[in-house]
């Protein structure tokens, strides 16, 4: 089995709040994201033997709980990812993933044989606004793109109607970008499609601080992050329509908003 390999985080602790995983990165993406720090994963390929990261996850295996795929998207590589996964889980480990939503076929399928544990979806910007989705996932402004924003849309929607009605754990987030993605509408506009799409309260709804020093597009690289206060700012406006509201913040980790 092969694999398209970005890289590996042997020990983390912050990329799945509550569990110290090995986070593993893979090639590849559906989207250009122009706030995207991974940007050279999406490029040229590295292909490996999927036995190097299986070596990689046994020598993690003493100080973890749970093994995370993010990329890139893990989803565009369906052998692969099943194949890890179930490696992970015969290794009694948890295994979630970091997805855009635009693989919801992939989603079911990973679901029915029990190979994963939590799902974390990036929802971009508020489905519900098409034109402003595919300015966020970079179309019409770098080539590469899979799907019109109608499409991506559709496939996001479908995936998180998919994990929600699932067993599977789930977690949405936006990453705020300033003159990108993140007005008090922005974030409002997501909080209520999410509630009308998930049912269960415990479901965490994310809003994180975007680091856009290392921006795809060069211009954006300068944008002063949204900060700490801000971003609160906009947990209230979101809790409008969701009560577990959570926010992400370099300096500050994940934290519970109270209201």
């Amino acid at each position: 089995m092969k694999v398209n390999y970005g890289a590996t985080i042997p020990i983390s602790t912050v990329d799945w709040h509550t569990r110290v995983s090995i986070s593993i990165f893979f090639r590849a993406c559906p989207y250009r994201c122009p706030y995207c720090h991974n940007y050279e994963y999406l490029s040229e390929p590295d292909i490996i033997d999927a036995a190097e990261i299986e070596k990689d996850i046994i020598k993690s295996k003493p100080f973890i709980s749970s093994v995370l795929f993010s990329g890139g998207e893990p989803f565009m590589q369906i052998g692969a990812l099943k194949h890890l996964a179930a490696f992970a889980k015969k290794n009694g480990l948890l295994v979630g993933v970091h997805t855009n939503g635009f693989y919801p076929e992939h989603t079911a399928e990973l679901i029915a044989k029990g190979l994963v544990d939590k799902i974390f979806i990036d929802v971009k910007a508020p489905p519900d606004d098409v034109e402003l989705y595919g300015r966020v996932v970079g179309y019409g402004e770098f080539e590469g793109v899979v799907g019109t924003p109608e499409e991506i849309v559709d496939r996001v929607t479908r995936t998180v109607d998919i994990v929600a009605a699932s067993d599977v754990e789930l977690e949405i987030r936006t990453t705020v970008i300033r003159r990108l993605i993140g007005s008090a509408d922005d974030i409002s506009m997501i909080a209520r499609w999410v509630a009308r799409h998930v049912t269960d309260e415990e479901v965490c709804y994310v809003i994180q601080q975007g680091l856009p020093e290392n921006s795809m597009r060069e211009s954006m690289r300068n944008v002063v992050p949204f900060d700490r206060d801000e971003i609160l700012e906009l947990a209230g406006h979101a809790h409008e329509f969701w009560d577990n509201i959570w926010i992400r913040v370099k300096d500050y980790g994940n934290e519970k908003v109270k209201f």
